[in-house]
């Protein structure tokens, strides 16, 4: 009966080890937009706290005035070859013309600079991270659509 017990607790913390090594670790990053080319904050920036993939965010209250941008912290693997990306879009509610960048972006050339050089400087709209797919699960709306924020 000790042998019995002795298997039953080894199994069980055998499925708790392996369930914990396969679910997914939380994160919490930043993006930051800038109003000017190469990341400069004279312009003025938006920073948006996010937490979660295939959340598309809306960007109401800093839209179409965003020239480059930045991130850090993201989740780092995902199903576009191992991993994560951050795509932004024209359109609210993640629609229309997208660009995407691993969302693992470590050096300068991993971020967009000039939003102008991919035809989308001063059109963007909503962002989302790709984890699983580019499909949305839930939108968010930070502010009103009429309503302009005052940049930092």
């Amino acid at each position: 009966m000790t042998s019995f017990n002795s298997l039953v607790i080894f199994l069980h913390v055998l499925v708790l080890f392996a369930f914990n090594s396969v679910t997914a670790k939380a994160w919490w990053g930043t993006v930051t937009f800038y109003d000017n080319w190469w990341h400069d904050d004279s312009g003025g920036t938006y920073t948006y706290q996010i937490g979660d993939s295939q959340q598309c965010i809306n960007l109401s209250c800093y839209q179409n005035r965003i020239t480059s941008a930045k991130w850090d912290d993201l989740v780092n693997w995902g199903a576009y070859d191992g991993k994560a990306r951050i795509a932004f879009y024209t359109e609210r509610n993640c629609a229309g013309k997208a660009h995407d960048w691993p969302a693992t972006g470590v050096g300068k050339k991993d971020f967009p600079g000039n939003f102008f050089l991919d035809g989308i400087d001063n059109k963007i709209t909503s962002f989302m991270i790709w984890q699983f797919s580019d499909q949305v699960k839930y939108t968010s709306l930070p502010c009103p659509w009429d309503f302009k924020c005052c940049l930092k």
